[in-house]
């Protein structure tokens, strides 16, 4: 017997087990495998905390049909009996963060005596029924509705919604499900049906993603039909519009070996149509330029490739919550071609490249960066050609301040009439009405000084704020030829309320911002409240 057998023959067993599970496995070693499976769910709110234990949260728990264990069983990629992996235990972590009727969810080993390990998987549901009012102020736009939701229909986290809202260019009624496993595990079905007031439409996707870095095989099919009328802004008002209609299919298969080391390649191939046919506007006071038709069908390849590297945060773009943030280099490229022999109206090549990658530097900072690029060729001529990059630096002052900055902008050649890029509040440049400037090219630096606090009343919402300078740019005419406004600025503070229960708003804004401009057409003081998915 050599010394290490000696040493833990003397200990207790529990911790012998657990010094055997850290301790790196021989060549001639099996690998562990995996023993039984515990899965724990929780109510949306926990009676047994004192704060919790309240008739109204008592009686929300009794609303709430909490998530079903099968829909957490088939979301685990692994099973008992297998091969133990701590990476997938990691990635399934991951996976169950990211759905939307789970606000948090954690995956444990626990060696056993006879080598096994078993793992306990424990949830923590949301808050999924959404039935009211909701609405967003700022940017001079109001939006409201009344929407009837439910994310989590019967614990199988299916999601069905019926909304009717009312915004500045349209009113809209929705009807919207998505099962990702309506048919089998990974087999998903979503479907929508679009009523408004100046057009309809109607969606439906069904396949399977690649819904894990060990997913051999995916596929898609997806159909998508709307009218419309879309219109030219100019300093925040409607100028011009046009009537649109659009139809969109595509069909995909996927490809790959899975996970080689901590890198994935995926391979994909499909046949797109895409058609956008315009008319002038029916309102001759709003009549103005109509873009050019486009029928495109054609198709292409892609690929992809990522590595599995990750960290998990907390208070950088949410309050108190566990942030789930990739650091491995992604990219994804696609190249079709499109011609006049499969039904479109023209030849062309097109591209879409898309890459990010995040850097920690030191304990406390992150930087993260973000490419793309899309467009056609067209009889040896780029059209509708964009380049575009973000960087996001966090650096973290002490447990409860965070400096965050963001530098991202996009240039554009030959841009297509119905894809020029506006800039206003609804674009980050909070002191501007929507849609205040356009053109061809844009640019955006936001500095802020993040604040979060151990405030939590009710439990239900965590408080942060924030102190923040908004500047940008775009290049080029507008759409009727109308002058650039150019360099646009303006500073403000915002409290922030991180929304811990609830599977829908997760960070309520409230912002006051003053534009640094003297245009008069300006308020002083622009008021912005709206619900977003980050701080």
């Amino acid at each position: 017997m050599g010394p290490t057998q000696f040493r833990l023959k003397h200990l207790p067993a529990a911790l012998a087990a657990a010094l055997a599970f850290c301790a790196p496995a021989r060549a001639d070693e099996p690998a562990a495998r995996i023993g039984e499976i515990t899965i724990i769910r929780h109510d949306v709110f926990d009676t047994r905390i004192e704060g919790e234990n309240k008739r109204a949260y008592r009686f929300a728990n009794r609303l709430h049909r909490r998530t079903r264990e099968p829909v957490v069983e088939r979301l685990l990629l692994f099973a008992p009996g297998e091969p133990y992996q701590p990476a997938l235990l990691d990635e399934t972590a991951r996976l169950l963060r990211a759905q939307g009727y789970l606000r948090e969810a954690e995956v444990r080993a626990v060696p056993r005596d006879d080598g096994r390990v078993d793992v306990v998987v424990e949830t923590w549901d949301a808050w999924t029924l959404n039935p009211g009012v909701q609405g967003n102020l700022g940017g001079g736009n109001s939006e409201y509705g009344i929407e009837l939701e439910e994310g989590n229909v019967f614990g199988t986290g299916a999601r069905f919604s019926l909304a009717q809202r009312s915004r500045r260019d349209r009113d809209e009624t929705r009807l919207t499900w998505r099962n990702e496993h309506q048919f089998g595990r990974w087999v998903g079905l979503e479907a929508q049906l679009r009523d408004s007031s100046d057009g309809s439409g109607w969606a439906l996707a069904v396949g399977q993603p690649f819904y894990a870095l060990g997913t051999r095989r995916a596929w898609g099919l997806s159909v998508d039909r709307q009218t419309a009328e879309e219109p030219f802004y100019a300093r925040g008002e409607k100028v011009a519009e046009y009537r649109q209609r659009n139809r969109d299919v595509e069909v995909w298969w996927g490809a790959s070996a899975g996970l080689d080391g901590n890198r994935v390649r995926r391979w994909r191939f499909g046949l797109r149509e895409q058609q956008r046919q315009f008319a002038p506007s029916t309102d001759p006071a709003l009549a103005g330029p109509v873009p050019e038709d486009r029928h495109l069908v054609g198709p292409w390849a892609g690929v992809e490739w990522q590595q599995d590297d990750w960290a998990v945060l907390r208070n950088r773009d949410q309050i108190g919550v566990t942030e789930d943030v990739r650091l491995g280099l992604r990219w994804s490229a696609r190249l079709g071609w499109a011609g006049e022999s499969l039904g479109g109206d023209r030849d062309a090549t097109w591209w879409e490249v898309e890459a990010s990658r995040g850097y920690p530097m030191g304990e406390r900072d992150l930087l993260r960066l973000d490419a793309h690029s899309a467009g056609r060729l067209e009889q040896g001529h780029a059209r509708d050609a964009t380049l575009g990059a973000r960087a996001r630096f966090y650096r973290q002052i002490d447990d409860r301040q965070l400096f965050y900055a963001v530098l991202e902008g996009e240039r554009g050649h030959q841009l297509d009439l119905d894809g020029r890029p506006t800039m206003g509040s609804d674009t980050g440049l909070r002191g501007y009405p929507d849609r205040w400037a356009n053109g061809h090219s844009w640019a955006r630096l936001g500095l802020e000084r993040r604040y979060f606090t151990d405030w939590y009343p009710g439990r239900l919402f965590r408080v942060g704020g924030a102190v923040f300078l908004d500047v940008g740019r775009t290049w080029g005419r507008d759409a009727l030829g109308g002058d650039n406004p150019g360099l646009m600025a303006d500073i403000g503070v915002g409290l922030r309320l991180g929304n811990t229960r609830s599977a829908f708003a997760r960070m309520i804004h409230v912002d006051l911002a003053v534009p640094l401009d003297d245009d008069p057409a300006l308020d002083k003081v622009s008021v912005v409240i709206e619900a977003r998915r980050e701080f």
